[in-house]
């Protein structure tokens, strides 16, 4: 009777079990959401979500003009993502199920609707940044390009260890500024890819290989401005608002003036007339008034944060023709030296770029004037080789001498002395108008585009359009002549004291620090300033370093402004003339400020 009992109270939890059994529900209708509008062959992100009754897994089936896409299982209410490629210009109409793990379907979602439409996807991006840095320390990078349709752009930054960055839309050509910290050491592979409104992806950029160290150390580069066109202009040195700020022109007519330890733009200015170039180098007055020439023959005055002070001549007149050397200044800051194509060289008031005087020269004056401590003006002119002495209130010529050949680069006073340079030969020149010493250089036909600087024990150090060093007494006995191949037409930069280096620059984009006063010109490091960015060999390269007291070297290359560590980080030598224009601020000017 007993088991009797127990087997029908199990049929009983049998039949109870069935019919307590719950029932599956579908998930509900799924929401779809993605972009409306986008171009033929983009990949553009849909998304999908919706819930289960039953709390249940979700799959979503995304169907489109006959096709269909099929995702993973997700959890209720997660949101699923599929990327599509519509290969056709024309509406589509995208619409949506969700099923559940169990097998129930949802009715469809309502239809979103799509234009597809012709593109063109985005340039190639630039990515520029430095090459090497510190850990837990941020680091800017930036990416810039254009969209063939002027659609607006957003970027994405990959930074190498897994970690990504999209950006907020921009305009096209826009640059993009994102930064990034590693708490490892180890070198990381950087890039950056560009995204059209349309939702299609540029092709990625070239790499910028990152190596992060506990510490920086000579020949590492701190970081990488990219400007507009390229850089032929030297970078000064000033101090504005309490920033030290590294001064240049480009190629394209703009000024820049960016922070010295990051890079950071701080202001700009530009030319009055489109396509009128800066390829002359700034010289910095003693209020901090910028003065630099150009292409079209302006000179200009920039007051410290680059708006303009004053343009001579003005654009309603016709140009003094092209302007490729650095002004000069008077010890007050007064009066403005600047030598012309025009073969003139022109005095103005600062004040308001009024002529107060001006001088014709046999032929063009291409190169920089320099100034003696008593306010003379020494400069040379590029068409037969004639070098000037004149007085500084009136423009009085007080001798000229004719050295032979074109003089193309600017002199250096020093050893009571003044050294200029012409094809295949170096002059030492009293000052009143002697020649005193002369010497040839290794090729006696090279030229020199740049000039000589003058270092320890009033030693003089040239570099030629051949690539050699020369480096004489300043008798001009020779003492070393090395080469750094293929070209030099920057003018050297010396720092240190007791150490010694000498910085230089050459046409393929290096940057050597050199010990000076060995017969090979041993090098204490060299940057290949085109890797990864250089497209050419610049055949016109001019730009001359310069050692800021950080010690820290600042050159250029192609469009590219680098900061460099210097080697010890020696500070700019105290000799008579250490670099292109004498100084950081480009004075011009024996004696002037350092």
């Amino acid at each position: 009777m007993s088991k009797k009992i127990t087997l029908f109270f199990i049929f009983l939890v049998f039949i109870f079990s069935i019919g307590c059994k719950k029932k599956n529900n579908p998930p509900e209708i799924p929401q779809v959401f993605g972009p409306t509008k986008v171009g033929v062959g983009a990949e553009a992100e849909y998304c999908a979500f919706a819930t289960d009754p039953n709390g249940d897994s979700i799959r979503y089936h995304f169907s489109w003009d006959g096709e269909k896409k099929t995702t993973s299982y997700y959890k209720s209410g997660d949101t699923a993502k599929v990327t599509i490629i519509f290969e056709e210009s024309k509406t589509y109409s995208l619409k949506v199920q969700a099923e559940d793990s169990k097998g129930a379907i949802s009715d469809w979602s309502s239809p979103l609707t799509i234009e597809v439409v012709a593109n063109q996807r985005p340039a190639r991006p630039t990515l520029t940044g430095p090459a090497s840095g510190l850990v837990n320390k941020n680091y800017a990078f930036t990416v810039q390009t254009t969209d063939p349709d002027n659609d607006s752009i957003r970027y994405k930054f990959v930074w190498g260890d897994g970690r990504e960055t999209i950006t907020d839309w921009v305009a096209s050509g826009t640059p993009v500024v994102e930064s990034i910290s590693y708490a490892d050491t180890g070198t990381y592979v950087i890039k950056a890819i560009a995204q059209d409104n349309k939702y299609a992806w540029s092709d990625t950029s070239l790499s910028i290989e990152f190596k992060v160290k506990k510490e920086l150390s000579a020949g590492d580069i701190v970081f990488v401005f990219q400007a507009e066109d390229e850089i032929v202009s030297s970078p000064a040195i000033t101090v504005y608002g309490g920033d030290t700020l590294i001064i240049f022109g480009d190629n394209g007519g703009n000024i820049y003036a960016i922070k010295a330890s990051t890079g950071e733009l701080k202001y700009k200015g530009n030319a009055l007339i489109s396509g009128e170039d800066f390829a002359s180098s700034p010289v910095i007055g003693p209020d901090g008034v910028i003065y630099i020439g150009n292409s079209g023959g302006r000179i200009y005055a920039f007051n410290p944060n680059l708006t303009k002070k004053w343009v001579y001549p003005d654009s309603a007149q016709p140009g003094l023709g092209e302007i490729t050397g650095t002004p000069v200044l008077s010890s007050d800051g007064s009066k403005l030296f600047v030598g012309s194509e025009n073969d003139t060289l022109y005095c103005l008031s600062t004040a308001n770029g009024e002529v107060l005087w001006k001088f014709k020269a046999i032929g063009s004056i291409n190169g920089s004037c320099i100034m003696d401590d008593q306010g003379n003006i020494y400069f040379g002119e590029s068409d037969s080789g004639y070098f000037y002495k004149l007085e500084p209130d009136n423009g009085n010529l007080i001798w000229e001498i004719y050295l032979g050949a074109p003089i193309l680069g600017q002199g250096a006073i020093g050893n009571n002395l003044v050294y200029i340079a012409v094809a295949g030969k170096i002059y030492g020149i009293s000052f009143d108008g002697q020649i005193t010493y002369s010497a040839s250089f290794t090729d006696t036909t090279t030229e020199v585009i740049g000039g000589p600087v003058i270092g320890w024990d009033g030693k003089v150090i040239v570099a030629t359009d051949d690539g050699y060093i020369e480096v004489f007494e300043p008798n001009l006995t020779k003492i070393y002549s090395y080469q750094k191949n293929p070209s030099i037409k920057s003018t050297p930069c010396l720092a240190g004291t007791e150490e010694k280096v000498l910085y230089i620059n050459n046409d393929a984009g290096y940057l050597y620090a050199i010990n000076p006063f060995t017969p090979n010109g041993e090098e204490h490091f060299s940057v290949n300033l085109g890797s990864p960015f250089a497209k050419k060999l610049q055949a016109e390269f001019i730009s001359s370093p310069v050692v800021g007291d950080n010690g820290i070297v600042y050159v250029a290359n192609e469009e590219y402004l680098f900061a460099i560590i210097g080697h010890n980080r020696l500070p700019l030598a105290n000799t008579p003339w250490p670099m292109f224009q004498h100084d950081p601020k480009h004075s011009g000017r024996a004696g002037g400020r350092k």
